[in-house]
């Protein structure tokens, strides 16, 4: 077949651009927005923040709702994602260890020991990769023991997981005494500059300053009277402040491995940590069918497997927050839900069933949401 020539550099292009497809465009479900506004109304939600990825570039976002009375949510909404900041602290040990600036596996005595427990000897097994995996032997807080000190409820170490917020703490603690410098001060050099998430934090004091805050919310979804901020108080494990932009760019980041070296990089996909007879994550224990191959913990993130295909994700949750960010490392495709509502936990599952049904994180969280929150 012969094509006049003044078609041909159309035909060419048509072709370029059709090669150069690798996905396809993301389409927004039927009916999102009233299906949202729905879900929002059942779980009590004032503010929902979305986005997804695929092939390492954020594609949708979408806002629902209020960050604060008669403020519509937006790119500029600012939300509390709680746990959400253990994987940005995951990152940053990955990131120090590619620098050579920390070991994992190295005790972290010699810099740091939590006062509680400077008389126990099992304070010496206590290493980066024990506390970022949830093997240090600990409850989540100090709060939670009869006396409020922190004490070893396991042998740090020996494959059995304690999810602990006072573990990823003291690794941060380790880092400011071996790196001297504050731990807010690390997380911006190493992470928050360089991939321009101007608009996270895990200072309150930083946090304070921004415009554009989301609100908490009461048992009701009723907005409280201000946010509260702590003064001088940081968390490397709880209250990571963001936008739905700035996490999207510090998970496309992650999924590039920028700059982590191979080596590092490799840890945030290997289990570390198996929950599959896990107590209270044991598939046994929550009726989850098929289970998850690999089902468990790496080095600072969750990785749940289906089939040959993994997922990397963490999720938070709080008195107004429920949060999940997730991605594939092969694929690069990935999503984020951030939720401003006193049901985030039991609601994000539901949000990424909706704006992304191939994914099936969700099962595990469906059905411990059945047996633990079911009179909810």
């Amino acid at each position: 077949m012969n094509f006049p020539a003044k078609y041909f550099f159309v035909l060419v292009a048509a072709l370029v651009l059709i090669g150069c497809r690798t996905n396809p465009p993301y389409q927004e479900p039927p009916e999102l927005d009233a299906t949202v506004q729905t879900l929002m109304q059942e779980f009590n939600a004032a503010t929902v923040g979305a986005g997804i990825i695929r092939n390492g570039e954020l594609v949708w976002t979408g806002f629902y709702g209020e960050e604060a009375p008669g403020v519509p949510a937006s790119h500029r909404s600012v939300f509390n994602t709680a746990s959400m900041n253990k994987s940005i602290t995951a990152e940053l040990a990955l990131r120090l260890q590619s620098l050579d600036l920390i070991d994992l596996d190295a005790p972290i005595s010699e810099f740091y020991v939590h006062p509680d427990i400077k008389d126990d000897p099992r304070h010496q097994l206590l290493t980066p990769r024990v506390l970022l995996t949830h093997q240090a032997g600990f409850l989540n807080w100090p709060f939670l023991y009869n006396d409020e000190k922190l004490a070893f409820i396991d042998q740090p170490g020996n494959g059995n997981y304690h999810y602990s917020g006072i573990g990823v703490r003291i690794f941060a603690k380790y880092l400011e005494y071996k790196l001297n410098q504050p731990f807010p001060d690390i997380v911006r050099e190493q992470i928050l500059v360089p991939l321009d998430m101007g608009h996270t934090t895990n200072s309150h004091d930083v946090a304070r300053n921004f415009t554009h805050v989301v609100r908490p919310v009461d048992s009701e979804g009723e907005f409280l009277e201000e946010t509260s901020f702590e003064t001088d108080y940081w968390s490397a494990a709880d209250d990571l402040f963001t936008t739905v932009d700035d996490y999207a760019a510090f998970l496309i980041a992650t999924m590039n491995n920028t700059p982590v070296d191979e080596s590092s990089a490799v840890l945030r996909e290997q289990l570390q940590t198996d929950l599959t007879n896990n107590q209270i994550w044991g598939c046994d224990q929550v009726d989850l069918s098929p289970c998850p191959a690999p089902y468990g913990h790496s080095v600072g993130w969750f990785v749940f497997g289906y089939n040959g295909e993994l997922v990397v994700h963490h999720g938070g949750n709080d008195v107004s927050e429920g949060a999940i960010g997730y991605f594939d490392p092969k694929t690069r495709d990935g999503g984020i839900v951030f939720i401003n509502g006193p049901k985030g936990l039991q609601m994000w599952p539901k949000v990424v069933e909706l704006i992304d049904p191939k994914q099936r994180v969700t099962a595990v969280f469906e059905a411990l949401i059945a047996k633990y929150f079911a009179e909810d």
